[in-house]
């Protein structure tokens, strides 16, 4: 999408017209996919989804008449609460810090401090609403293929941050040039009296300022939509400005508030404006083909399954009710005298007034039955339910049918590998990159000497530590744990294949797949060291052992000695008389 400006000189954010000339653009690009999302909310997420019409305030619905088989909400429930416990259950520590630069992490005051840096932004977000929002964002994910959240500064309460969902229809969004939303839009819908109060009486229309006035009691009566636009310009030294302002046209506006076409609209003054140092809304999307905006979710690949699911119960039901209270022929004089209900008695004086079935109803309820169930394990498949109810289905099971499931379990992971990488790309790493940025910014995370801080650039990365990603990286020990035992019946011919292998960096390796704490690793130092201090240890017992083999000697030979002269001593001969004086002849 091209990039619209405002009139040269003027901040977009400052140019009504243009910046709601671009928020029309993207709604535009974005009614490709309201058809679809529409159909999900019906047949797949009820209550989901925000589609408000020209003239027309949305009324949400929390249940769908078209809904009668809800295999795949419940599908839908297994894959989001398998997502939150085995990527951000609250119960676990599953993110973890690290510099950019391993050197880094060698020495112990700078990994400390990052280690206590990823202790506090944990903590910080079991205080916040995190936990919450983020259960509620998977079924968007998954479901609709785009989920979207809002991580603001907490200025009321003492936690650091808070966190909003935002459903499909309520926002639009364009993709900058690294691949990253720079450009978003929503609509809200409030009250004439929250917008004076949000926003000041001195700063809202003077439509708005009358009516506020007049009709104070019927304020909260009176919907006023607000456009909310986060742009790429700077506002008092941050990268982001964020622009609120009376909304007057377009897709979503709200017939009756739309001033006459002799408006004015450079008259248009924003509401607030307010600068942020990240973007403050980020957008995940579960797949995206070419360069699509928006993404494609599990629901539109299932949605066609779904839909031939609610046929197939519809004509099962009408076909057991059918079945239970068939059609019937009566004669006439009989119309009102018929008894149907359960001991019901029909009296008749003509033995010819018989009342019987209109048409046969045969239902071949069992292969029914199983057409349905087919179709519903097809829907199980797509939403990886086969992945997250693994155990609940053999519980007693054996070692060896256990080991046999893990193996396979690993295997069908792999298909999650991508979703994993990419919620990772999109949402995790920049989103808890920004809670990271408030706390230091309010000083809930200690600051860095400042030549610590330009030795390592500020430079960090933050991994995912939760079983689902600890389970993607297990794939990747099972090579190295493979490998490491060919070269251990490799070296039972040749030890010179040892020489290929660094244990040190097979042990780094592998700990950093398991996510091990860097507490319990020793640094390089710390093993040098160590590694010094035994072979000290061992050169001193080397040395132990060969004076001592030394002693044992000394007195072996004593005692033979000894041994010797008691024996010549006993046989009567004197050993020093044998030998003239001076070792010399007679």
């Amino acid at each position: 999408m091209a990039r619209k400006t405002g009139k040269k000189g003027v901040p977009l954010s400052m140019d009504y017209e243009a910046l709601v000339s671009t928020y029309d653009v993207l709604v535009t690009e974005r009614s490709e996919w309201e058809a679809e999302w529409r159909n999900l909310s019906d047949y797949l997420l009820p209550g989901r989804g925000l589609y408000t019409l020209p003239g027309k305030q949305y009324k949400r619905s929390l249940s769908s008449p078209k809904l009668i088989n809800t295999i795949g909400t419940d599908s839908l429930n297994i894959l989001s609460s398998g997502f939150h416990g085995g990527l951000t259950s609250p119960n676990r520590n599953w993110i973890t810090l690290e510099w950019a630069n391993p050197i880094f992490n060698r020495f112990p005051e700078l990994k400390m401090w990052i280690q206590e840096a990823g202790k506090v932004l944990h903590r910080e977000l079991h205080d916040s609403n995190f936990y919450s929002v983020i259960q509620s964002f998977y079924p968007e994910h998954a479901g609709f293929g785009t989920g979207s959240l809002f991580v603001g500064e907490n200025k009321v309460s003492d936690s650091a941050f808070h966190f909003e969902l935002l459903t499909v229809g309520e926002f639009a969004f364009s993709i900058g040039p690294e691949g990253v939303v720079d450009t978003y839009f929503r609509i809200m819908l409030m009250s004439t009296r929250r917008v004076v109060e949000e926003f000041g009486i001195e700063n809202v229309s003077s439509a708005l300022k009358s009516r506020y006035e007049n009709n104070f009691s019927e304020a909260e009566k009176v919907d006023v939509p607000v456009l909310c636009a986060v742009v790429p310009e700077p506002f008092l030294g941050k990268k982001y400005t964020q622009v609120y302002y009376e909304y007057y046209g377009g897709a979503m506006g709200v017939q009756s508030w739309r001033p006459s076409s002799e408006f004015n609209y450079s008259t248009i003054q924003p509401l607030r404006r307010e600068g942020f140092h990240e973007m403050p809304y980020f957008v995940a999307r579960w797949d995206v083909i070419g360069s699509d905006v928006y993404g494609v979710g599990l629901g539109s690949r299932v949605l066609p399954d779904i839909r031939r699911l609610q046929e197939m119960e519809k004509s099962f039901l009408k076909g057991v009710h059918k079945a239970v209270d068939p059609p019937v022929n009566a004669p006439a004089r009989l119309r009102g005298m018929v008894q149907t209900m359960p001991g019901g008695i029909t009296y008749y004086s003509n033995p010819n007034d018989k009342i019987s079935e209109l048409y046969s109803v045969r239902v071949d309820f069992q292969g029914v039955s199983a057409a349905i169930e087919r179709v519903e394990q097809r829907v199980q498949r797509s939403f990886f339910v086969d992945i997250f109810l693994t155990a609940a289905r053999d519980p007693n099971a054996s070692p060896l049918k256990a080991t046999e499931a893990n193996i396979r379990e690993n295997e069908k992971l792999l298909r999650l590998g991508p979703v994993i990488e990419r919620l990772q790309h999109e949402l995790f790493r920049p989103m808890l990159t920004r809670c990271f940025n408030i706390l230091l910014r309010k000083g809930k995370i200690p600051k860095l000497p400042k030549e610590m801080e330009k030795m390592t650039g500020g430079e960090y990365n933050i991994r995912l530590v939760g079983p689902l990603a600890h389970a993607q990286k297990q794939l990747a020990m099972q090579g190295i744990t493979s490998f490491l035992g060919f070269v251990a019946n490799a070296a039972t011919l040749d030890q010179r294949v040892m020489d290929k292998i660094d244990i040190d960096r097979v042990a780094d390796e592998i700990a950093d797949i398991t996510g091990v704490s860097q507490n319990i690793l020793a640094t390089d130092d710390e093993v040098a060291q160590k590694r010094q201090a035994r072979a000290q240890a061992q050169a001193q017992a080397r040395e132990a052992q060969a004076q001592e083999a030394g002693r044992v000697i000394d007195s072996r030979l004593n005692l033979e000695r000894a041994q010797a002269a008691k024996a010549q001593s006993e046989a009567g001969v004197n050993y020093s008389e044998t030998i003239p004086a001076g070792g010399g002849g007679a």
